[in-house]
C-alpha cells in the first residue's frame, strides 16, 4: 500500500510539472538502474571466467600462432554446434590445468577467419601448437579432448601444408574474398531494404560494378603485359634496328680500311719504282 500510494503521490505531482518531481524521479530510479547495469555486467563476466572459452576475431587471431590452442568454428543455427557447447566448456575448465588455450570462432560474424583457415564444415575444431596447424577430427566429446591433447595424439595428424596455413598469402587472401562476400550481402540487403530498390535492381547494379571492375583490371593487367613482355611486331622493329644500326657501323669501317689503303698504295708504288731502278 505504502509504495501504492508513493506511485500515485510521484504521477500526480509529474502531472503538475513540478520541479521537485523531476527531482524525487530521477532520484528514485537512477539507482535502480545502476544496480541493473551492474548486475548485468558482472553476470556477463561470471559467465566469460566460468567457461574459459575465449572468443577468437579478425583483430586477435594472431595470438592463436602463440602456443598451445583448440579452436572450433561454429555458427548459431548449426544444430551440431549447439550440442557441441557443453562439451567444449567442460574440456575449456579441463584445458587450464594443462596450459591450453580454448577458443571460438562465429563463422557469421567472422567470415575473414572462416576463409583463413578455409573451414567448409560446421562445427570444426583445430589444434594448433606454435603456428603448426592440425584439424581435430576424433570424438567431440570433453574427455576426448582432454586424451587427445595430453597424450599429444595430435603428433599423429599431419599438419597443414605451409600455402594452407593460416599466416600464408593464400589465406590471407581467401580471407579477403570471404570479408568481400560479406560486404556483397550486406550491400546487397542495404539496397533492397533501406533505399527501397528492387532485387533485380541490385543485381543490375552489381553486375555493372563488376563488369568495371573487370575492365579496369584488364586494362592494368594488359599494359603490365606489354610492358615486361612486348609485342612481337615490337621486338621485329627493335631487331631491325639493332640490324640497321651494325650494318651501318660496318659500312663505316670498311669506308675507314679503303682510305687507309688508298694512301699506303703510292707508298709501295714509290718503293717498287726504287728497286727497279736499282736493278737496272
Amino acid at each position: 500500500m505504502a509504495q501504492l500510494k508513493t506511485k500515485r503521490s510521484c504521477k500526480l505531482l509529474c502531472q503538475t510539472n513540478s520541479p521537485s518531481c523531476k527531482l524525487s524521479c530521477s532520484h528514485l530510479f537512477q539507482p535502480l538502474l545502476s544496480i541493473i547495469l551492474v548486475s548485468s555486467i558482472a553476470s556477463s563476466a561470471v559467465a566469460e571466467t566460468e567457461t574459459g572459452v575465449l572468443t577468437i576475431t579478425d583483430a586477435n587471431w594472431t595470438v592463436t600462432m602463440d602456443g598451445e590452442w583448440m579452436i572450433k568454428f561454429v555458427a548459431p543455427w548449426c544444430p551440431a554446434c549447439a550440442q557441441l557447447k557443453e562439451q567444449w566448456e567442460r574440456f575449456s575448465s579441463l584445458a587450464a590445468a594443462m596450459g591450453v588455450s580454448v577458443g571460438e570462432v562465429d563463422v557469421t560474424e567472422q567470415p575473414g577467419l572462416s576463409g583463413r583457415f578455409l573451414v567448409t564444415t560446421l562445427p570444426t575444431i583445430f589444434h594448433v601448437k606454435e603456428g603448426s596447424v592440425r584439424r581435430y577430427v576424433s570424438v567431440r566429446e570433453a574427455e576426448e579432448f582432454h586424451t587427445y591433447v595430453s597424450n599429444r595424439r595430435w603428433e599423429e595428424v599431419e599438419p597443414l601444408p605451409s600455402w594452407k596455413s593460416p599466416t600464408s598469402p593464400l589465406m590471407s587472401c581467401m580471407a579477403g574474398l570471404f570479408r568481400l562476400s560479406l560486404w556483397i550481402r550486406w550491400t546487397h540487403g542495404y539496397l533492397t531494404g533501406d533505399l527501397g530498390m528492387s532485387v533485380w535492381g541490385s543485381y543490375l547494379s552489381f553486375a555493372m560494378a563488376t563488369l568495371v571492375t573487370g575492365l579496369l583490371m584488364g586494362l592494368v593487367l594488359v599494359l603490365v603485359a606489354d610492358c615486361l613482355c612486348p609485342s612481337r611486331q615490337k621486338r621485329k622493329e627493335e631487331r631491325a634496328g639493332v640490324c640497321v644500326s651494325m650494318a651501318e657501323k660496318r659500312q663505316a669501317s670498311e669506308a675507314d680500311e679503303g682510305e687507309g689503303s688508298n694512301k699506303e698504295e703510292p707508298e709501295t708504288l714509290r718503293q717498287r719504282r726504287g728497286q727497279a731502278k736499282r736493278t737496272s
